[in-house]
């Protein structure tokens, strides 16, 4: 009888095992994705449904104003009242999204009229205004709901959306009330505005093909849609009908349904809609892929144990394992090395030395609108697991530090990705700055790293507050502090390889001959960053006296040295009127530095637009204000700051208008930071204390 092989038992398990492992693997993998993908599309709908809501707002909000404005000019004509036809015609012609106006008289208020009185103006398709007298015994609108309504309640208010005129167009109608020189209600003023493009604006921007966005009134009537040729009108009115309650959300898993509101009357509701088969086709279509790679890669995983189940099998096996570990992490001390910066400005010097073949130690530096970004940092632990957490952190930096420059919020940041996605308990010592190189403002915050040493005519310890690391505790608050530097100050930033250096006796380097080295090379007049850089790396080599490296060492050096910069600033009030002096100011700074006469005219006409959306729109209105405009210049690049403590409003997270389309079919707005995109070299937007903080910064050359 033959005997029973066991061995392909083991080699079947093993291919089982593995099969399994790999699955459960993708599975996890696939619906991370899937969560991240899910999250993703919750913030696109975000920003989609903000832009919609302020451009919604934005019209209504002119439309009032327009009324608001125009009041006078009603209240000065009503002794005649044929004079108030062309009062509609001005009325109506101030603001372009209002299509038709009227004057709805108390009956008898006008006895030579008759009962009823009502002046009305509209636009033509041609831009025309024409004017006619409404009222009749068949147009009675003293019996119309409306205005009931109003008289009763005697507060402006908007109409839910209706049809008008043969061509079906979609109007809404706001409605104030109009009193005389001796304060009696006279008549109702209505300003009718058109609707019918909410429905292309609304869909011009999806972030899928099958996505699709909703305008519903406040009781949850349709306003504004998708054309049927982009949405059939029965899925339409099926997401209405679950927005409504009409239909259970449950019932059509397919859908993705946000949904947000106006946040003043009318109140009207906006819905993003997005199918889930559209949202994750493609990792749909990648996990049928990995399906098939795992079951090639399970084939190829049993022919090779059957292959190497032989004779000193184990040992070719762990010799090939060996070198390949040896290969990748060389492989990735590369890449690792790759990632810090190469290039050094002679004010700015730094480098890298791990312990093992990578190393947990980063730092980084970058200069955006006139100011340098730099940041150091110590991951807990060595080798593989905390070069990765370090790549995490050294990108996740420069990707938070683009659109915030205040330190304390990029360690906030930084920290809340940390504790979300680390499981094994690590943490990280970091230190972020951002230097203006204009001024030597320095702001700065610290999360549990090791203090700085400041040096100017003498070392010395930056003062810096603690606080955690990161990865310890979510939603840790972070100090930030400030200090102004003195031109040739310098600042030297380490992590603890360097103080905790340990020679053969075991004894550590330590911060007081860190400073006596610093102050030997302050005395010597070597103190470039480079010459302190190096002097201090000699130094650990030296006093370790041939004695493996036991920590990570990196060394950052930075030293101020602003050159010869050019800076003025102005304030303004929010007047239009200021507007000159504002050009006068920049035509004055710019001629200084003699940038080229076509840049300087784009870079004037790029700051003039966005000073005056801060005079037009950042305080209420009838309210003063002020804006301050900061101009500095180091003869090389340009920065214009613009301040102002009106609403918060970030003009970069508008939606550029797309110039390809035709006037007509053009969206209102977004043509201002698209004309201002155009002019800058980077425009970025912060909110700083109750201020609004706007950079535009230009290149000279």
């Amino acid at each position: 009888m033959k005997k029973f092989d066991s061995g392909w038992i083991t080699r079947i398990g093993i291919v089982i095992v593995a099969a399994v492992l790999v699955e459960v693997i993708s599975v996890v993998q696939y619906q991370r994705l899937r969560s991240m993908m899910g999250e993703e599309v919750n913030l696109r709908s975000k920003v989609v449904l903000g832009a919609m809501v302020h451009e919604i707002e934005h019209m209504l909000e002119l439309t009032e104003i327009t009324l608001a404005e125009n009041k006078w000019d009603i209240m000065r004509h009503l002794s005649n009242p044929d004079s108030l036809f062309p009062v509609m015609t001005r009325l109506i012609d101030d603001n372009p999204n209002v299509v038709g106006g009227c004057l709805a008289f108390l009956p008898y208020y006008y006895p030579s009229k008759g009962r009823l009185f009502e002046p009305y103006a509209r636009k033509l398709a041609d831009g025309t205004i024409v004017t006619e007298q409404l009222a009749s015994p068949e147009h009675d609108y003293t019996q119309n709901g409306e205005f009931i309504w109003a008289m009763e309640h005697l507060i402006p208010f908007w109409t839910d959306p209706y049809l008008y005129g043969t061509d079906s167009l979609s109007y809404a109608t706001y409605s104030a009330p109009i009193y005389d020189n001796e304060g009696r209600l006279a008549a109702w003023c209505g300003l009718d505005i058109d609707l019918s493009w909410l429905g292309d604006t609304l869909n011009s921007h999806q972030p899928f093909a099958s996505s699709f966005g909703l305008l519903l009134t406040i009781e949850g009537d349709l306003v504004a849609g998708p054309s049927p040729a982009q949405i059939p009108r029965e899925e339409v009115f099926e997401v209405v009908d679950i927005v409504n309650g009409r239909l259970s959300a449950s019932d059509f898993p397919g859908l993705v349904i946000r949904k947000t509101q106006l946040d003043k009357e009318p109140y009207w509701q906006l819905i993003q809609v997005h199918k889930t088969e559209e949202i994750y086709r493609r990792m749909t279509q990648m996990r049928h892929q990995h399906i098939l790679f795992m079951l090639l890669g399970l084939a190829i995983l049993s022919f090779m144990i059957n292959r190497y189940a032989r004779n000193e099998r184990k040992l070719r096996e762990a010799s090939a394992e060996q070198a390949r570990i040896g290969g990748e992490l060389e492989v990735a001390r590369d890449i690792q090395q790759q990632m810090l910066p190469k290039v050094f400005p002679s004010y700015i010097y730094g480098t890298q030395e791990p312990a093992l073949e990578v190393g947990g130690d980063l730092y980084d530096f970058y200069i955006r609108d006139g100011k340098l970004f730099f940041c150091i940092g110590d991951v807990s632990g060595k080798g593989v697991p905390s070069a990765m957490l370090m790549s995490m952190i050294h990108s996740l930096f420069r990707v938070v530090s683009r659109k915030e420059e205040n330190p304390s919020q990029i360690l906030w940041t930084l920290n809340n990705q940390l504790c979300a996605g680390d499981d094994n308990n690590m943490f990280v010592t970091c230190f972020v700055g951002c230097l203006d190189l204009y001024t030597g403002k320095l702001n700065y915050a610290n999360a549990g790293h090791d203090k700085p040493f400041l040096l100017t005519t003498s070392a010395s310890i930056l003062p810096v507050k603690a606080n955690l690391p990161l990865g310890v505790y979510p939603m840790t608050e972070f100090e930030l502090q400030s200090m102004t530097l003195s031109p040739g100050t310098t600042l030297f930033l380490y992590t603890d390889g360097l103080t905790e250096a340990k020679n053969k006796e075991h004894k550590a380097l330590g911060r007081e001959r860190v400073l006596q080295v610093l102050e030997a090379c302050l005395a010597k007049g070597t103190d470039t960053p480079e010459d302190l850089v190096g002097a201090l790396s000699a130094e650990v080599h030296s006093f370790a006296g041939g004695r493996s490296q036991s920590d990570d060492l990196t060394l950052l050096c930075i030293r101020y040295q602003p050159g010869d910069n050019l800076r003025k600033q102005i304030t303004l009030g929010n007047n239009t009127e200021e507007v000159t002096a504002l050009s006068d100011f920049v035509k004055d700074f710019l001629g200084q530095i003699e940038m080229e006469r076509r840049v300087a005219a784009g870079l004037r006409l790029a700051l003039e637009e966005s000073v005056v959306n801060v005079m037009n729109y950042a305080y209420p209105a009838g309210e003063h204000g002020e804006v301050t405009v900061y101009a500095d210049s180091n003869y090389k690049e340009v920065r214009f700051t613009v301040v102002d403590a009106g609403f918060p409003f970030d003009p970069t997270a508008v939606l550029s208008a797309d110039t390809t389309l035709d006037v007509q079919n053009r969206p209102i707005g977004g043509l201002g930071i698209h004309l201002t995109r155009k002019m800058v070299d980077s425009i970025s937007y912060s909110r700083k204390h109750g201020f609004n903080v706007l950079t535009l910064t230009k290149s000279i050359s």
